[in-house]
């Protein structure tokens, strides 16, 4: 899918240590990580991603992931205690999420509190929009319908993340803050499920900027009624 123009472009840093060495001498065999050791990990991560995010948790096998990845499965097991493992390290090497809503809270007080509910939508859906980090969010929401407890950590730091935002950009009702974040965070899950994740049209094919047309207004009014108190 294409992303729309002004999307702001969600990028997660992966480094990966190499192996120190003084000058002039040779690495010691005995410790440090072997040549071809991170990439490889990093080969068994995406192809577990791929199909995590095709197939669901259930769906997907550790042999199915060695054979999507090109290994022989003993080395899952050598990176990897068990699928959860895999799982865990998969989403995490694309995407942090419990800081998707943080640039929400990186600007000035005052212009946070214009267009909220439009700056909300685009933020979250910029990272659905993004291929890099969409598909670990499909693999979270997709586990999430056959395998809850798997995707319930990614989950719960999703829906905590969206609920520390609404509590610095709508600080106009603290009492109902929780509720009202429940509400927004129930329209943008019931989106991305039916546009990213389960692919239903016409919703799925929709142009991003007529999407956030569409959209915006729903979650903006509710925005607006927490002003009006």
């Amino acid at each position: 899918m294409s992303t729309g123009n002004g999307i702001p472009c969600a990028t997660q840093a992966d480094a990966q240590p190499g192996i120190a060495t003084r000058r002039g001498r040779s690495p010691s065999r005995g410790g440090g990580r072997r040549p071809g050791q991170s990439s490889t990990k990093e080969q068994i991560l995406n192809a577990a991603l791929e199909l995590f995010a095709a197939k669901g948790y259930s769906g997907t096998t550790m042999r199915g992931i060695a054979q999507q990845a090109q290994v022989d499965p003993a080395l899952i097991h050598h990176f990897f205690s068990n699928k959860e493992g895999v799982f865990q390290d998969a989403v995490s090497s694309r995407l942090d999420v419990s800081a998707l809503f943080d640039s929400l809270t990186d600007t000035d007080a005052e212009p946070v509190l214009e267009r909220r509910g439009e700056r909300v939508a685009r933020t979250f859906l910029s990272f659905w929009e993004d291929e890099s980090t969409r598909p670990a969010l499909i693999a979270i929401y997709r586990t999430g319908l056959s395998d809850e407890a798997t995707s319930k950590t990614f989950r719960d730091q999703i829906e905590d993340s969206f609920a520390a935002c609404v509590r610095r950009i709508a600080p106009e009702d603290s009492d109902r803050t929780p509720a009202f974040a429940s509400l927004v965070s129930a329209q943008l899950a019931g989106l991305v499920m039916l546009r990213y994740v389960l692919q239903t049209e016409p919703l799925a094919s929709l142009d991003f900027e007529e999407l956030i047309e569409w959209f915006v207004p729903a979650i903006e009014v509710h925005f607006d009624r927490l002003s009006q108190g």
